[in-house]
């Protein structure tokens, strides 16, 4: 039963990482906290086997924590991944030299975010503090097979609009199969008014190269209506050049509005 802890002062982004947290695994227990000197309180009496944390916070930013957090005896080997909006090197540096494990950039990818987390969860607590892991292909043709297992909706488009991947969840909401879907245009998968919209999402990211934040949509379909939170990420080829648009989507029960939890 994993036991991951999540520190960030902004409720939306606790929200987030907490549903991404539970996609890891079938039995992920998640705590979120808003304040540093909170989690580190909680930390001091119960050993958790992963840890995320945001980097610029009001009281405490993530590399102090990290350090505090490596001075206690049940936080000297946890895997710390540290979040950071930041593309300045020194802040990662700092991260690092405080014992930080990992690194996310946000906005975060979904795909990167559980991927990166059930790697860390996976390996030997001694070896999992020691290095940072590498950045898994999320982003390339080849992680095919890893996102036809990622408990989301995936989909991946040509510059075009076209689809080149969709997991078996997606297919299943279009009503058809990932096989009958890929070549076809992304209105196929979403419908005509969702397609414009998520379009328009694509266009940012094609023209940018960058990542967007997530962002709530509403989806009805083969599966019903539901709420989702979806993100978008660029698809770059072999030499680096943005090919695409990597979208997933969680789903979300309908009765839950995506407002915070946690400690406030």
């Amino acid at each position: 039963m994993p036991l991951i802890l999540i520190l960030d002062d902004q409720a939306t982004n606790r929200s987030i990482y907490a549903r991404l947290a539970m996609l890891i695994a079938e039995d992920v227990v998640v705590e979120s906290f808003a304040d540093p000197l909170d989690a580190l309180e909680w930390l001091a009496d119960n050993p958790a086997d992963l840890v995320i944390t945001d980097y610029k916070m009001p009281a405490m930013n993530g590399a102090e924590f990290t350090r505090q957090l490596r001075a206690t005896p049940l936080g000297s080997d946890v895997p710390v991944v540290v979040v950071t909006a930041h593309d300045d090197r020194s802040f990662r540096q700092q991260a690092m030299e405080a014992g930080a494990t990992d690194f996310l950039q946000s906005p975060v990818d979904h795909f990167e975010f559980v991927a990166r987390a059930r790697n860390l969860l996976a390996l030997p607590r001694g070896r999992a503090a020691e290095a940072a892991l590498p950045q898994p292909a999320a982003t390339t043709p080849g992680a095919a097979p890893a996102m036809d297992d990622l408990p989301a909706l995936v989909t991946a488009t040509d510059r075009a609009g076209r689809c080149v991947f969709v997991n078996a969840r997606q297919a299943a909401c279009a009503g058809a199969t990932p096989a009958e879907l890929v070549g076809q245009d992304i209105t196929r998968v979403l419908g005509a008014e969702r397609a414009e919209r998520s379009r328009a999402k694509d266009r940012e990211v094609l023209e940018t190269g960058r990542r967007l934040p997530s962002y709530w949509e509403e989806a009805a379909d083969a599966a019903g209506p539901r709420l989702l939170l979806t993100a978008k990420s660029p698809l770059r080829g072999a030499d680096g050049s943005v090919i695409g648009v990597l979208s997933t989507s969680l789903e979300v029960e309908a009765d839950m509005p995506p407002g915070g939890t946690g400690r406030e």
